[in-house]
């Protein structure tokens, strides 16, 4: 019922949503949803709320990995802009943005997946570089932050501004600018390492 619900909700906005489209994609008879959800706001949060589940479930940053922060640095950032780019994504940031007043606590609960599944996750790599002496001490936390916001800012503002996408080789030029960044500010140099 969720899932119907979300289809519509994310199609046509927490307004434009009507009740009778929303029984139709679910499947269900109007009593059935109001015996579930008596009011569409709260058909709303759970739809939502569900959704923000399924496009965390996955993260970017899963897969453990070793190797020098050069080499895969890259990679893990063009993953993240992979993911950013999704249609699903944007599609669930478009209604996020567009309703966070009226629903901050979905708002919230976004932001708390990216920090739990995107900002965290390449807080502790970018720890692991530390502690191996590939990468500069530094506020590890914030340098996360920032990553995270270059990629999928540039990736997100530009999809949902414009409609268009880009290609996987557009999203990794992004992900390779990114990471060099970052590493200008933060890779041991040859005479640290000596």
């Amino acid at each position: 019922m969720r899932d119907g619900a979300a289809v519509i909700f994310l199609r046509d906005g927490y307004a434009g949503a009507s009740v009778d489209d929303i029984t139709r994609a679910a499947g269900v008879s109007k009593a059935t949803l109001y015996s579930y959800f008596p009011d569409k706001s709260l058909m709303f949060s759970a739809a939502i709320r569900a959704e923000i589940d399924n496009a965390f479930r996955k993260s970017p940053f899963d897969k453990c990995r070793n190797g020098h922060p050069a080499d895969i640095l890259p990679k893990v950032l063009t993953e993240l802009a992979d993911w950013a780019a999704a249609k699903p994504r944007l599609r669930l940031l478009r209604i996020i943005t567009a309703e966070g007043v009226r629903f901050p606590q979905a708002a919230a609960a976004y932001q708390a997946a990216i920090g739990d599944r995107i900002i965290n996750p390449l807080e502790t790599q970018i720890k692991t570089w530390i502690d191996r002496g590939q990468i500069n001490i530094h506020d590890s936390d914030h340098s996360a932050r920032q990553l995270v916001a270059m990629v999928t800012g540039r990736v997100q503002q530009h999809a949902m501004l414009t409609g268009s996408e880009f290609t996987k080789e557009q999203l990794s030029t992004f992900a390779q600018a990114a990471a060099d960044l970052f590493l200008c500010g933060h890779a041991v140099t040859d005479e640290q390492a000596v």
